[in-house]
């Protein structure tokens, strides 16, 4: 038989008479407990999954000859419907050098946007979003390596290109863990989102 509470205890650690507290916040701290307990679950759940799902894809790609090292590894089920996969997010940081490096590319387009017209102004667009950084000071990797793989023949330019690749240092960043579905080979993969704003239910989601 449960043993009945006589007290609750509240946030000043005062243990109070059960007879004193109100029904709403006995429901109250019956309903935030039982959230919180189902969140944990779910907590440790997810940590189970994604040990798991490591571990076999890990073991796959140690089955797969002249793969590697460890780090982007992606495998389809044999129908080509389903695919699990491991994505190692790269950052790029940056010292004080790529100012001087943006300064002279962009001198580079300058010189050249009297005579190039539109091609100097797709260049400079590049090296505009090449050098815009995010929330967290980091380059985009994709953009940079665009920008480098430029064949430009130009002094300004080139100096500008060795400089940045000196100031640059790529560094690994998070790993991901994703699995995605399609109905027939010839559809898009849909990633399936372990996301708690996705699972909203469809009844209690505001009408826009």
């Amino acid at each position: 038989m449960k043993k009945q509470m006589k007290t609750m205890r509240d946030a000043r650690g005062n243990d109070v008479p059960i007879a004193y507290v109100s029904a709403y916040d006995k429901m109250k701290d019956k309903t935030i407990r039982q959230v919180h307990h189902v969140f944990v679950d779910a907590r440790e759940a997810l940590e189970k999954l994604v040990k798991y799902s490591i571990e076999r894809l890990n073991a796959l790609a140690d089955c797969k000859e002249s793969l590697g090292g460890k780090g982007n590894f992606s495998a389809r089920s044999f129908d080509g419907l389903i695919e699990a996969g491991i994505r190692q997010n790269y950052t790029i940081t940056l010292d004080e050098r790529v100012i001087k490096a943006r300064e002279l590319m962009m001198g580079y387009v300058a010189k050249e946007l009297g005579q190039m017209g539109d091609k100097a102004y797709v260049v400079k667009k590049l090296v505009e979003a090449a050098f815009k950084t995010d929330r967290k000071g980091f380059l985009s990797r994709s953009k940079i390596s665009e920008l480098l793989s430029l064949n430009v023949n130009d002094p300004l330019w080139n100096e500008g290109a060795v400089i940045l690749r000196e100031a640059l240092t790529t560094q690994k960043g998070k790993r991901y863990l994703y699995v995605a579905t399609r109905a027939r080979v010839e559809d898009e993969f849909k990633p399936i989102r372990l996301d708690i704003a996705d699972c909203w239910p469809e009844d209690e989601k505001e009408v826009s």
